[in-house]
């Protein structure tokens, strides 16, 4: 799943903002579903040590890839990298795990991540056009 988004990250640099939002769900999602069950299986080796070891390892080499997908947007863009790519990666995670764990995830795929897309896609362009963080406070 980490090399999935590592390189659909490094392919969108330079794109706007939709097809990045749209090539990082897609990536992680394909990546996710393509073995189901094993997915859903590494969910119960997060608890073990080294497993949250591993995850937050995963999880740093998927944030440096959208961090510098984002940075490379020739959008404008005042939203936090590393704050928004946290925001990404725990909301593409839960939905994908959420999918995973229900009855019949094959139903459900199509529609969820079309869903988080238009999410994903939605914060980003709102990212860049809201005023920095520190200005909104």
């Amino acid at each position: 799943m980490t090399n999935a988004v590592e390189v659909a990250c490094k392919e969108q640099q330079g794109a706007t903002l939709r097809q990045m939002a749209t090539a990082l769900i897609t990536a992680f999602f394909e990546a996710k579903m393509r073995n189901a069950k094993t997915s859903v299986a590494l969910y119960s080796v997060r608890s073990d040590v080294d497993g949250a070891k591993i995850v937050q390892q995963i999880g740093i080499r998927s944030s440096k890839a959208i961090v510098e997908m984002l940075a490379s947007s020739p959008e404008p863009f005042s939203g936090d990298p590393e704050l928004v790519a946290s925001i990404l990666l725990g909301a593409v995670a839960g939905v994908s795990r959420t999918l995973l764990e229900s009855a019949a995830p094959e139903e459900q795929f199509q529609s969820l991540q079309g869903e988080l897309i238009l999410f994903a896609s939605a914060y980003l362009e709102a990212c860049s056009v809201r005023p920095p963080a520190a200005d909104i406070r």
